[in-house]
């Protein structure tokens, strides 16, 4: 059985709003969570209205839940299957703490908590629906650490709580503390929000299921090398700017090892000023302009920039190059923050061939993603969020590996994402540079989600390669 007390969410115009599942998250932060299990057969919930009926836009009263305390016995250590950095001994029952910025105090007095948090629970409620329906046995215990107090005090509420495994939390420096916790205690810690390499080191406790920047450039260079000769690709990047330069030569240093070449720039670069995307001379006129008789050519540039900040650029380069394509073939390979923007159009995306480099993905043709809508929606009254889906997979992926492998199921390196929405699992360890030897494991810094994908916009929608 899994234990995770549930409530409805409730759609207020645009906000979506919880009715939390502890009580205990409504009044005061700071007092350690119990870990409680629903006494009694599972409670129904009605379906909400969406959009909301006048009645129902109000903050609704939390109703009274019986609870009763489970015992939170030390996680016991197999001799024949205990693994000192990490692999826990097999059990009937896990308990895993997520440690989340849910706000509860803000929404308590006038219903505006975290509302990305809120959504990123519901999802991860929905997982432990999920995975009880699979025949699982876990315990789900939410600390939310929105509220103020350290974080220390909410990590070792978390170990009373007996948690076998700890999700979260949200700070990048909550997270070095939480890291270093980990290790001490022997917890396995889950990172899904945040991803350095900076955090921990020699902690095979530690494992960050978001990929790093890193993993993208990499999967980038690799793509391209699979499909395109290195005389066919163009790294772009901004005049003058220090990052752009630096990230030139790991991007360069990647394609030297793709192509196997022993040239410094195995491909093209061109640093583009700012000013000239806005002038009206052809800018790419050297990789474009075609001889008289020439058959039209393929080109493919890469944008690896990523911030926000950048955004500017990166739209200037796509709108140039979509008008300027003429008859070839262009197709631009760019970062999340393209299937993002705001700015660029459909053109923009179909006169690229816009392929984008992402470790997660919603692809609203799928049939699952249209059954967990329907599901998200009979359960909350709302349409899921990007937060949702994210906190659904996480929670099905740790779940499920827990089951199977124990809460030391890092060192299975666990790929199987079955039934995961927008992303797929592939972990993987971080070695320190002095000691590659997987056999020892002993200078594992900490284990990584590697997997991404390339996306690629194809009959007027993005969808997998």
């Amino acid at each position: 059985m899994i234990s995770a007390p549930s409530r409805q969410l409730l759609s207020n115009g645009s906000k979506i709003l919880i009715m939390f599942f502890f009580a205990v998250l409504l009044t005061a932060c700071g007092s350690t969570d119990q870990v409680a299990k629903r006494s009694g057969s599972r409670a129904k919930t009605g379906r909400s209205s969406f959009p909301p009926k006048k009645k129902r836009t109000k903050v609704v009263k939390v109703d009274t839940v019986q609870w009763k305390e489970v015992n939170t016995d030390n996680k016991s250590k197999n001799s024949d299957s205990y693994n000192p950095y990490g692999e826990a001994s097999r059990k009937d029952h896990y308990k895993i703490a997520m440690l989340i910025p849910l706000e509860s105090k803000a929404y308590n007095n006038s219903g505006n908590g975290n509302e990305r948090m809120i959504n990123y629970y519901a999802g991860a409620k929905m997982a432990m629906d999920q995975l009880e329906r699979e025949g699982a046995n876990l315990t789900m215990t939410t600390i939310d650490i929105g509220n103020g107090g350290a974080i220390s005090t909410k990590l070792r509420e978390a170990k009373s709580a007996g948690a076998d495994v700890i999700v979260g939390p949200y700070k990048k420096e909550d997270l070095k503390i939480a890291a270093e916790f980990a290790k001490k205690e022997e917890i396995t810690l889950v990172s899904p929000w945040i991803s350095s390499s900076k955090t921990t080191a020699d902690n095979p406790y530690y494992v960050q299921l978001k990929p790093s920047l890193l993993d993208h450039y990499q999967k980038m260079v690799e793509h391209v090398s699979e499909n395109y000769e290195a005389d066919e690709v163009v790294l772009l990047a901004q005049e003058g700017n220090k990052t752009d330069k630096n990230r030139a030569k790991y991007i360069q240093k990647l394609a030297r090892s793709y192509y196997r070449s022993s040239d410094r720039k195995p491909i093209d670069e061109y640093f583009i000023p700012l000013d000239s995307l806005r002038e009206s001379r052809m800018l790419f006129y050297d990789y474009l302009a075609l001889e008289e008789n020439e058959a039209p050519k393929t080109k493919v540039f890469l944008i690896p920039n990523m911030n926000s900040k950048d955004e500017s650029f990166i739209y200037g380069a796509i709108r140039r190059l979509t008008a300027e394509r003429g008859q070839n073939k262009v197709i631009v390979y760019g970062m999340p923050i393209v299937l993002d923007s705001e700015k660029l159009t459909f053109d923009n995306y179909n006169g690229t061939s816009a392929h984008v480099v992402t470790s997660s993905f919603v692809d609203q043709k799928d049939r699952s993603i249209a059954q967990f809508k329907s599901k998200y929606y009979d359960t909350y009254g709302a349409i899921p969020s990007t937060e949702a889906y994210e906190g659904y997979d996480m929670m099905l992926y740790i779940g499920r590996a827990m089951m199977q492998h124990g809460s030391g199921f890092q060192y299975k390196m666990n790929q199987d994402s079955d039934g995961l929405l927008q992303s797929t699992i592939a972990l993987y360890p971080k070695y320190q540079k002095d000691d590659e030897n997987i056999t020892t494991g002993k200078k594992i810094d900490y284990f990584a989600n590697k997997n991404i994908d390339v996306i690629h916009f194809k009959d007027n929608r993005f969808q997998r390669k």
